[in-house]
């Protein structure tokens, strides 16, 4: 898909296939194993730059003691005291403490949710607190794979664009919309070159 992708976005958008040239093969690896990792990353990650992200889930990988997130060592190893010294608020523990209860009671239905169309899957996540949109497209890029994902609420991607295309403000949802056109269906993909802009 991503070789796909590439020669896709490459000719649809020449500004865009510069980019691809100086950053080279999109990294993408979706959590199509572990769907509650990618979930929780996506709930750490609001609010923050990549970097600050990167940093907070690394020290919460060393409290838990694995790189990857899973219910039972959450609920096991994560408390309200240790994930403050890592970084993490409180209200972002209370939601991520409370999906992995949820999971281990199997109360959250991966399965059904990865075989719902995109906003399908949004609305079933947005039903758990904590959840909003631009968590639930996160967790579709790279936690289901889904190619053609834009996230019109992202200041990653509209400061991308905005650098990028040498806009004069920072784009609406509308204009982001209307410029990502010829990247369909790859506007995820679209979208990781854009981050890298801001990374």
């Amino acid at each position: 898909m991503i070789k796909k992708a590439i020669k896709h976005l490459s000719s649809a958008d020449g500004v865009l296939a510069e980019l691809i040239e100086t950053h080279g093969p999109c990294t993408i690896r979706p959590a199509f194993d572990n769907p509650f990792h990618a979930l929780v990353s996506s709930i750490v990650s609001q609010q923050l730059s990549a970097r600050a992200a990167r940093a907070i889930k690394g020290r919460l990988f060393e409290i838990i003691g694995e790189e990857i997130f899973t219910p039972q060592e959450i609920t096991s190893k994560l408390s309200a005291r240790n994930v403050s010294s890592a970084g993490l608020s409180r209200a972002k523990y209370k939601y991520i403490h409370e999906l992995a209860l949820a999971a281990n009671r199997g109360i959250i239905p991966f399965g059904s949710i990865a075989n719902s169309d995109d906003e399908g899957v949004i609305e079933k996540l947005t039903a758990f607190s904590g959840v909003g949109r631009w968590t639930a497209e996160m967790f579709l890029i790279f936690g289901l794979g889904r190619p053609d994902v834009l996230s019109t609420k992202d200041a990653g991607l509209r400061r991308g664009l905005k650098i990028l295309y040498n806009l004069k403000e920072t784009p609406s949802e509308s204009e982001m919309i209307s410029i990502s056109e010829p990247w369909r269906p790859y506007r995820s993909v679209a979208s990781w070159y854009l981050w890298r802009v801001v990374d």
